[in-house]
């Protein structure tokens, strides 16, 4: 079996290893009530992300050989112009999850601290291995021509929203909700792996990927109880409507990658001539 894919399965397969060590001692260590309390549950995820973040930071290093681009290179530009639509994207969540605050912002600071830590902390570990670590397998194993860096995206972006069906597991009777969350993950990982591929650089992934996951909980903060508010959010499956209404409102994600390599690879040929 050619080296370069056995490197990409390793890692696939010491992800989800890992994963299931995180799950198993969360299960023996962690009370059970910790997961209803928002503090407390982004707390324990917090250092979840960590170790996750440090483990495939060694192992890129060590173990890998993968160059993780982290730093101020392109940073602006990556974030405000090849993620423009991500940008949008965070506004019209922030929008359309507004509810009607319950508790003044200086009450609710000190969960919208910890909540902003949190979805920050899940953007860290999630571009560190599936863009920095995943994608760099990929680029590695298909190539950095024209086909190798459409498959790269493609198949890294697929790992990424492959990786949210065991959700399944812990809701089983969300079956549409998880399926729908495996699409749109899969096309929003399209447009993180087109950024870092552009800018070369891992920051403006990690920034947008944690302003956006932070967008959908936001409003959370400022309920009354958060602990009910955080209890109660998504424990209904959706319609087949509302999910294929997700889907196409996400496909945005993947004509803006689509267009942006394209863009890229035309002036490539130009160069060239």
């Amino acid at each position: 079996m050619n080296k370069k894919l056995v490197k990409l399965l390793a890692i696939i397969g010491v992800y989800i290893l890992n994963v299931l060590l995180l799950l198993a001692i969360g299960k023996l260590v962690v009370p059970e009530d910790w997961s209803n309390n928002l503090a407390l549950g982004d707390v324990v995820t917090i250092l979840q992300e960590i170790e996750m973040t440090v483990v495939f930071v060694l192992l890129s290093s060590k173990i890998f050989k993968i160059k993780i681009n982290i730093g101020k290179k392109n940073l602006v530009k990556g974030i405000f112009w090849y993620g423009l639509v991500m940008c949008i994207a965070v506004a019209v969540n922030l929008a359309m999850n507004y509810a009607t605050p319950e508790r003044s912002i200086m009450t609710a600071l000190p969960f919208v601290l910890i909540e902003f830590i949190t979805m920050m902390s899940i953007g860290v570990a999630e571009e560190t291995v599936f863009r920095g670590v995943i994608f760099g397998a990929c680029r590695e194993y298909f190539g950095e021509s024209k086909k190798g860096i459409y498959l790269s995206v493609f198949v890294s972006a697929l790992i990424f929203g492959g990786w949210h069906l065991p959700n399944l597991l812990f809701r089983p009777d969300l079956v549409v909700a998880t399926i729908t969350q495996v699409i749109y993950a899969a096309e929003v990982g399209i447009i993180f792996a087109v950024i870092y591929y552009r800018s070369e650089n891992l920051l403006p992934c990690i920034i947008l990927h944690g302003l956006f996951d932070f967008a959908n909980s936001f409003w959370i903060c400022f309920a009354d109880d958060v602990n009910d508010a955080l209890n109660t959010q998504n424990t209904t499956d959706i319609d087949i409507t509302s999910a294929l209404g997700l889907i196409t409102i996400c496909l945005p994600f993947v004509i803006s990658g689509i267009w942006q390599l394209r863009t890229v690879f035309k002036k490539q040929q130009i160069i060239e001539r």
